[in-house]
């Protein structure tokens, strides 16, 4: 499975909830740089990659990408499409889309990105964004723009950082999805054969 990160910097801080939801733009583009851990026997398999990543909420639909690949995820039909080499498979896509912090995310602390003078980043509990799942998601304090995200199981560690985030979608087809090799329904999609870590990528917020 394809997986992508960046270094993220972890900050100890008092447990709280939130104390007022931020919403990123209902539309944006970004670069991402993944950085994926994988515990393989008795050794640890790291490896880096970097694809771009559009985000639509009005369309219920994000696309991941790079020469090699595209993910979908449609967040309307439930489904997740992987694109790559003429072939297409899906996968169920149980998740809601999310736009804004939830009322009930814990804000683990709050940290200055790049030294003083630097970026103001909240950082939250991951299980708000995406119930099930361990790790971090960091959003700019100001503005609620993505900045990094982490994911944390017992046979993988999977970072994500958000680079040269811009509002709008310059192509929207990134969302289409090619039928065939695509199936046109949801009758034929399959289920994952890891439950815990269902995706070639990551499930991002927002």
């Amino acid at each position: 499975m394809l997986k992508l990160v960046a270094v993220v910097l972890l900050v100890a801080g008092c447990s709280a909830f939130a104390e007022a939801s931020c919403c990123t733009p209902k539309q944006w583009e970004g670069f991402l740089g993944i950085q994926n851990q994988t515990a393989v026997g008795h050794k640890i398999v790291s490896t880096m990659s970097y694809a771009e990543e559009s985000y639509d909420f009005h369309l219920k639909k994000m696309a991941v990408y790079n020469k090699d690949f595209r993910i979908v995820q449609d967040f309307g039909k439930k489904v997740m499409y992987f694109i790559a080499g003429g072939q297409c498979s899906a996968t169920p896509w149980p998740f809601d889309m999310v736009n804004c912090v939830p009322d009930n995310a814990t804000l683990m602390g709050t940290y200055e990105f790049g030294g003083p003078g630097g970026l103001m980043v909240d950082m939250y509990d991951l299980d708000s964004f995406m119930p099930g799942f361990h790790g971090y998601m960091e959003l700019s304090s100001a503005s609620c723009i993505p900045v990094a995200q982490t994911q944390i199981s017992d046979s993988y560690v999977t970072a994500i950082g958000f680079v040269n985030v811009t509002e709008g979608i310059k192509d929207p087809s990134v969302f289409d999805v090619p039928s065939p090799p695509c199936p046109m329904n949801t009758d034929n999609i399959v289920m994952p054969l890891d439950p815990a870590h269902p995706w070639p990528v990551h499930k991002l917020f927002p």
